[in-house]
């Protein structure tokens, strides 16, 4: 999630995306986009619900496939030297355990990278006349390690899963509640309807 709930400001000369972050309050998030600090909205609360079903079920996943990968909310992912410029945080991340130290609130390896959509996410970033959304997926995709990309809908079922297939990427959409979320790389089999569960969305349909 991007949302442009400040004005994008240029960077600071001589001052690293990690050092600014790291003089801000705990609760701000921010990314670095076109060498501009961008500052997220809070969050809507079943924006938050569904990542942290997103974080229990990959990390239930991820203890019997992959130990040495860990999901982590809002980890900061550097992405130089593929696209310089960008510092991207994704709701929800799939990690490497031996990459972060303690303090360390920024890293370079990426397996997985889920976006809960925002309607700020559809704005367009002027410099590049493309939405943020299109920009995060292309830069998460461009990666080496990153294996998929999960984009999340919050007010509708509706998921995509983009998977890396050789030297292409393959794309999925799961629009019912029922079908089957599989995400071979982080170990992921369940019910599309369980990333939702507790939100709005589900009570509705009761």
């Amino acid at each position: 999630m991007t949302a442009f709930a400040t004005r994008p400001r240029p960077a600071e000369p001589h001052v690293t995306f990690q050092d600014f972050v790291a003089a801000r309050p705990d609760e701000e998030k921010w990314e670095l986009i076109e060498g501009c600090f961008v500052m997220q909205a809070q969050p809507s609360i079943d924006h938050q619900i569904i990542g942290s079903n997103l974080d229990r079920l990959l990390n239930d996943a991820l203890e019997r496939t992959a130990p040495g990968r860990i999901a982590v909310s809002n980890p900061a992912i550097d992405l130089s030297p593929t696209i310089r410029g960008h510092t991207y945080v994704p709701d929800v991340a799939v990690i490497d355990v031996a990459e972060f130290e303690p303090g360390q609130n920024v890293v370079g390896t990426l397996y997985l990278a889920v976006e809960i959509i925002s309607p700020s996410d559809r704005l367009r970033i002027s410099s590049l006349n493309r939405r943020t959304i299109d920009v995060k997926l292309a830069g998460y995709e461009a990666l080496p390690t990153c294996e998929a990309v999960l984009l999340v809908e919050q007010r509708s079922f509706d998921v995509t899963l983009s998977e890396r297939a050789g030297s292409g990427w393959t794309r999925r959409r799961l629009t019912d509640p029922d079908d089957r979320l599989v995400v071979a790389s982080a170990g992921l089999d369940c019910r599309l309807g369980d990333l939702y569960a507790r939100t709005t969305l589900v009570r509705a349909r009761r």
